[in-house]
């Protein structure tokens, strides 16, 4: 299990991990070139948003599948399941707002604008995904008004990956199978919460036991 003493390691490590991509991608970029130095941050950004959106999707299907496997009910009668969840969300959280910062460079390189209007529900995501950590640090158990919450918010992540993944594929000309792949995991992993939600909720209707 993750330990919350273990936070600010997991942070570096995430950190130098992004790093390590964004000199990765400056290298693969320039080499092209045969200069180091004739960095295209149009070009970088591409490659680090991309995989910073990758360690996104694989630190959300940890989490669904987390919840998926022990349904939120266990894992908030549980500290240390608790724990491990509230940290995996945080992560995620750290993770994606990079994520951010490499897609606003992204159009910043291309000289294009982020629109707020046509990507309202993108806006709407971004904020709720910095702000449920707070709300579930701060709250010690588990009631109706935060399941159905946190229910919601891991779906409504899942629908924004998902919909990022299909934006990529363009067949026939680029089928983007890896997408593909992990359009059909993500949706199976909602599909396994959706069935836990049911199990848990089945004989109590959607009360949840406090504490």
């Amino acid at each position: 299990m993750l330990a919350k003493k273990r936070i600010p390691l997991f942070i570096a490590t995430i950190c130098c991990l992004e790093i390590i991509i964004y000199l990765w991608a400056a290298w693969t970029t320039s080499f092209n070139k045969g200069n180091f130095f004739a960095i295209q941050p149009e070009f970088v950004f591409d490659k680090c948003a991309r995989i910073a959106g990758r360690i996104s999707s694989v630190l959300i299907l940890i989490t669904l599948l987390m919840v998926g496997y022990y349904g939120l009910k266990k894992i908030y009668n549980d500290e240390k399941k608790k724990e491990s969840f509230l940290i995996l969300i945080t992560l995620f959280t750290f993770n994606h707002l990079i994520h951010l910062l490499f897609v606003l460079l992204r159009f910043r390189s291309h000289a294009a604008t982020l629109s707020i209007v046509e990507n309202l529900h993108g806006f709407i995501t971004f904020f709720f995904i910095i702000l449920v950590p707070f709300i579930l640090w701060t709250h010690q158990h588990l009631n109706r008004f935060l399941y159905i919450g946190i229910i919601l918010h891991l779906l409504n992540i899942s629908y924004f990956i998902n919909k990022t993944f299909l934006g990529k594929v363009k067949p026939p000309d680029h089928p983007a199978y890896h997408n593909q792949l992990g359009i059909v995991i993500i949706t199976a992993a909602c599909l396994y919460i959706l069935y836990r939600v049911y199990l848990e909720n089945r004989q109590n209707g959607t009360a949840v036991n406090q504490g």
